[in-house]
């Protein structure tokens, strides 16, 4: 089956497109090319209709197989559609959330990583928070009253945000991407990173805002385990 292709990987701001029916199946439809994002990489999918032959189709899931985006209906797709046109629109308010959110969390594994040397493996965004896990001793309350402040000083920079493109060759050989992954590369000739000003660039297959400034701010909310600071950050942005 035809490979679809990604089209949020190149524009993020992009809501609407048209594709052709490549394979449907009840509630499953793929297309050949997409705007939808399906969950994956800490990031959850995309919700919002297609249009085939004049019908609408709420759009409620998306996955991805590895090679095709499953479109997911409540609605049962006709057998006959292989072929046609199909237009598809996202949720931008949605889309718009996540991005942000994901933003913020690059924003926060960079400062971590630069300032703690620590990695941020673990990270998960939703529509009204997102958590991340900073996997290092170091971590404590001064730290992270500190790592709040500069992420919203970052944030009021309006610094630009821009996707880098290396071959997994390239990848092993920065020893500071690495370190980032523990030394456990991502799957795939090429690798998709997101740079942030002079930030420490990052893997990112998600989507991301284009400046810093379309966030208003972070703020973090922590927890005790035993008596301890756990690792994890809940981030609420604006």
């Amino acid at each position: 089956m035809q490979e679809t292709k990604l089209l949020y990987l190149d524009d993020a701001y992009s809501t609407k497109c048209e594709g052709k029916v490549i394979f449907n199946e009840f509630t499953d439809l793929v297309v050949d090319q997409t705007v939808f994002f399906p969950t994956g990489h800490g990031q959850p999918n995309d919700r919002g209709k297609v249009v085939i032959d004049g019908k609408e189709y709420g759009i409620v899931d998306a996955w991805f197989d590895g090679t095709n985006v499953h479109l997911m209906s409540h609605d049962t797709f006709p057998d006959n559609i292989k072929g046609k046109p199909v237009y598809q629109e996202i949720d931008w308010d949605v889309r718009y959330g996540h991005m942000k959110f994901r933003t913020a969390l690059r924003i926060v594994s960079a400062i971590a990583f630069r300032d703690l040397r620590a990695t941020t493996r673990i990270n998960q965004t939703y529509d009204t928070e997102a958590w991340i896990d900073i996997e290092s001793d170091a971590l404590d309350d001064s730290f992270v009253k500190a790592l709040e402040a500069e992420c919203n000083e970052i944030i009021s920079k309006g610094l630009k945000t821009e996707y880098v493109w290396k071959s997994r060759e390239e990848f092993i050989a920065d020893q500071e991407l690495m370190s980032q992954v523990r030394n456990r590369p991502p799957e795939g000739e090429k690798i998709r990173l997101v740079r942030i000003g002079d930030l420490p660039e990052q893997v990112e297959y998600g989507t991301v805002v284009r400046s810093t400034d379309e966030l208003k701010s972070i703020r973090f909310k922590t927890s005790l385990v035993k008596g301890k600071l756990n690792k994890r950050l809940t981030l609420y942005v604006e």
